[in-house]
């Protein structure tokens, strides 16, 4: 219940900030390396101590919206909803690790070409698995941040964003109460609308 009402905030809070003149929004997604800790425990480490051949795939999908810049300070604030999905595979089984993010956020702009941001909030995890006999847990409520840093591919309105980015988000699960800590290096790709302007061009 408590997410499905901060996902209605999130949404119209977005509708409010696309009537406003100065709208800011992006949406896009990543590839990068993934590390997730069940009780200080790495997962993969241990199946591959234990001789196990599995692979890994991680996956981020964010989206931002809010409002910027103010007069001519290149500052944006903004509400995120993201998260990362930490897959962990062979042939026939997975587990993923999916953790999220619902918070506000800052972007800034110290020249026209380099787009930085910063968001934090509330976090939850939803993981899953196709093992029978292995118990996945969602989570408790959490707290997740995370940093960023691009390129910015045009001056005008519309433009494209390739950056870099640091998640981190940390649950206790039900049931068994151990922490789940998730972090995320990625490589992203995003779409972005915003009225553009810099400190310095």
């Amino acid at each position: 219940m408590k997410k499905g009402l901060i996902l209605v905030a999130f949404f119209i809070c977005t509708s409010l900030a696309v009537s406003a003149q100065g709208f800011y929004f992006d949406i896009g997604h990543g590839l990068g390396k993934a590390w997730t800790l069940i009780d200080g425990d790495d997962l993969i480490k241990e199946l591959k101590s234990a001789g196990k051949n599995v692979n890994e795939i991680a996956v981020d999908l964010s989206s931002k919206a809010g409002y910027g810049p103010f007069g001519n300070i290149p500052l944006y604030v903004v509400g995120e909803l993201g998260g990362i999905g930490h897959r962990i595979y062979n042939s026939s089984d997975y587990i993923q690790f999916n953790s999220y993010i619902i918070g506000p956020g800052v972007i800034f702009y110290p020249i026209s070409l380099i787009q930085l941001g910063l968001s934090i909030g509330y976090s939850f995890a939803a993981n899953k698995t196709d093992i029978s006999y292995y118990q996945m847990y969602n989570s408790k409520e959490g707290f997740a941040w995370n940093i960023s840093a691009a390129v910015d591919l045009s001056r005008k309105n519309h433009g494209h964003l390739i950056g870099i980015k640091y998640f981190n988000a940390n649950n206790t699960l039900e049931v068994s109460n151990v922490g789940q800590k998730t972090s995320m290096i990625s490589i992203f790709v995003k779409y972005t609308h915003r009225k553009k302007v810099s400190l310095l061009f």
